[in-house]
């Protein structure tokens, strides 16, 4: 075993001894309560992060919804009035072409005819090469 003999301290030391290791003991305990509180408001703090972050995406989510809607019905509107104007311009035609043959301007129906599909080709063929641009 061990041949070295126990010593023992002083008893006056005792008392200083106990006193430091009761100051070294508090100091943990103060350290401690630090680390546990710092610890919580980490945890809270990213807690309330994330729970901003949701919401932030949830808002930009729902204003790219609102965005797609609105892009949306100006598409359709714009549609409607497109299918509008081309239905006059046919009934248009359609009626010219009849008067025209009621009278038996034949030579007139040609023309009609004629010039509506050249314009009609015309916006046509610009329409192909102009393309939807947004």
């Amino acid at each position: 075993m061990n041949d070295e003999p126990v010593t023992t301290p002083p008893a006056e030391l005792l008392p200083v001894q106990i006193e430091r290791l009761d100051s070294r003991l508090k100091q943990i305990e103060k350290i401690a309560e630090t680390v546990e509180s710092i610890a919580e408001n980490g945890f809270e703090a990213a807690t309330k992060y994330l729970e901003s972050k949701a919401e932030k995406e949830r808002k930009e989510a729902e204003a790219a919804d609102a965005q797609h809607q609105r892009e949306i019905e100006f598409q359709d509107k714009l549609h409607k009035r497109s299918v509008a104007v081309l239905s006059l311009i046919v009934f248009a035609v359609f009626t010219l072409v009849v008067i025209a043959m009621i009278m038996g301007q034949f030579e007139l129906v040609k023309i009609i005819l004629g010039s509506t599909l050249a314009v009609a080709g015309g916006a046509g063929i610009a329409g192909i090469f102009k393309g939807n641009s947004k």
